[in-house]
């Protein structure tokens, strides 16, 4: 079988959650399959040997300037909306003929709806290629969440009709995919009440179990750290990307509304804010007491060692969250809202606690830092879950069979 991933980014290096998902699910499909990439690439970034071991090429284009005023006027007054605009390219039109041509492929996987503007190419290749869309996100609901919690006018009324755009290009998306993976029932569902007819099939998100159990926490500890004694877990740990608006809303307001009254009952307590990119925002909020905001790290398992919770505290977003999965295969016990938990298999009190409101926020994370046996029973029930639902092995071969089944047999 022969397949050709198609992405808006290179998915190294490993620091957000879409390329982890495409990392991943490639490294187990490559034992099963050969893989090409064909990817979008940042002037400043190079993919690097970790990618070529699973994928027999990889080609990339250097992405163009996102956002700028000619593309944010013709999101507003073209029917293509903003999202799509942005990663389509003659290069990469060029890019992408060259490849088909060059190769016949039985799957083309497009890694979200962003590069939908492709589709009319990959129908002319020959022969052709199923074409299986895969919806790290609804976009025109996340678009729609960001709006409704947007204070400044002009924002919201552009992310609002962004929503509405990006509602078009899904409604037609359905339509003309072959098929189309989600990462959650929860999407899935979505999907199929747009469109009753598409084929539609559930990978969910994941993690490597392995490369966050404790005897790899433990190595990766003392390699950060030889020369230190083992801290008491003593933080209060937030892992994403930081320039990404859904984490940057939920970190913003957790650490001016909520941490302030957390640290003033647990003083002994940091909260750690890891990740990168950070916005000026979330920047600033070093400034308070007990707060640290790291920016990019090499590696984040040092932190979740000294981590007595995460905390997930988003109220916009999509999609479900590998923030989450990681922490529980650490061992760390997780607090979040409904929204940060959506579409993964949790249950409030037994591997997770669930905490909607500032206050609820608050005796969650009270709890679980003076609360040792809850620690212990949350942390026990998360790995639990993750080991046996959630980790890269099973889903990669989930996927590959789901690809089986697509081409009959």
């Amino acid at each position: 079988m022969r397949v050709l991933h198609f992405a808006p980014r290179v998915c190294w290096p490993l620091d957000t959650g879409a390329k982890l998902r495409n990392y991943h699910l490639a490294r187990i499909l490559s034992e099963h399959a050969h893989l090409t990439l064909l990817a979008f690439t940042d002037q400043e970034e190079q993919p690097t040997g970790a990618l070529e071991e699973f994928y027999e090429q990889v080609s990339t284009v250097p992405r163009d300037a996102g956002y700028t005023f000619p593309k944010i006027l013709r999101g507003v007054l073209g029917r293509t909306p903003l999202p799509v605009l942005n990663y389509t390219t003659t290069a990469m039109k060029q890019a992408l003929a060259r490849t088909l041509s060059a190769q016949q492929f039985d799957i083309v996987q497009v890694e979200s709806i962003h590069l939908m503007a492709y589709l009319s190419i990959l129908r002319e290749a020959h022969p052709r290629p199923l074409v299986v869309c895969d919806w790290h996100n609804i976009e025109s609901e996340l678009m729609q969440r960001y709006s409704e919690r947007e204070s400044n006018a002009a924002r919201r009324a552009y992310a609002r009709k962004t929503a509405r755009m990006m509602s078009d290009s899904e409604t037609r998306a359905l339509q003309e995919f072959d098929a189309h993976v989600a990462v959650s029932q929860r999407d899935a569902e979505k999907l199929r009440q747009i469109n009753s007819q598409a084929r539609v099939f559930v990978i969910e998100n994941g993690v490597d179990t392995n490369f966050y159990s404790d005897e790899q926490i433990e190595i990766a500890y003392r390699k950060a750290k030889p020369a230190e004694a083992a801290r008491e877990k003593n933080r209060i740990v937030f892992v994403g990307s930081m320039d990404y608006h859904a984490n940057v809303d939920g970190v913003v307001n957790f650490g001016r509304e909520v941490w302030p009254q957390v640290r003033g009952r647990l003083p002994g307590l940091t909260f750690t804010i890891v990740g990168r990119d950070p916005a000026p925002e979330v920047r600033e909020l070093a400034a308070m007491p007990g707060l640290e905001v790291t920016g990019t790290v090499d590696d984040v398992r040092p932190f979740y060692r000294e981590a007595a919770a995460a905390v997930v505290p988003l109220k916009v977003g999509g999609g479900s969250r590998l923030k989450i999965l990681e922490a529980m295969a650490a061992g760390v016990p997780v607090v979040s809202t409904t929204l940060g938990a959506e579409g993964l298999n949790v249950k409030h009190g037994e591997n997770i606690l669930i905490a909607d409101t500032d206050r609820e926020l608050i005796d969650a994370i009270r709890s679980v830092v003076e609360d040792e046996g809850l620690r212990q029973r949350l942390s026990a029930a998360g790995r639990i879950l993750v080991s046996n639902h959630y980790d890269w092995s099973r889903l990669g071969t989930n996927l590959f069979e789901v690809y089986q089944q697509l081409l009959g047999g």
